[in-house]
């Protein structure tokens, strides 16, 4: 009984968060006019919670994010391995370690341009 329930919940869940007009045409909505209703309203970017009016700039942002985490994660890497006493080549090593992480960790945030 109770898997049927959840199957039913699902389903429910699922039809009611088609808009109107992807229900009624598979398609997404028009875009909407603006206020004077002749041009359309102008597309924002969004990347790390900040909008952006054009792609370009918003692109240029994420690369600039992914690049400061990527020394972030190097110098901070780099730092704890010379704290705890490893030698040049080790700290080098997990340096480098440290800017991949980073960087990973840059591209895997939910970013939209």
């Amino acid at each position: 009984m109770r898997p049927i329930i959840h199957l039913v919940t699902a389903l429910a869940l699922a039809g009611s968060s088609l808009t109107p007009a992807m229900a009624q045409t598979g398609q997404p909505a028009a875009p909407t006019t603006g206020a004077a209703g002749t041009s359309p309203i102008p597309e924002l970017y969004e990347t790390g919670g900040k909008t952006y009016k054009t792609l370009e700039e918003c692109q240029r942002a994420k690369k600039r994010a992914k690049a400061r985490a990527a020394i972030a994660g190097a110098v901070i890497a780099g730092a704890a391995t010379a704290a705890l006493g490893g030698n040049v080549g080790e700290t080098a090593l997990v340096a480098g370690a440290g800017a991949l992480a980073g960087r990973e960790l840059a591209k895997s945030k939910n970013k939209q341009c």
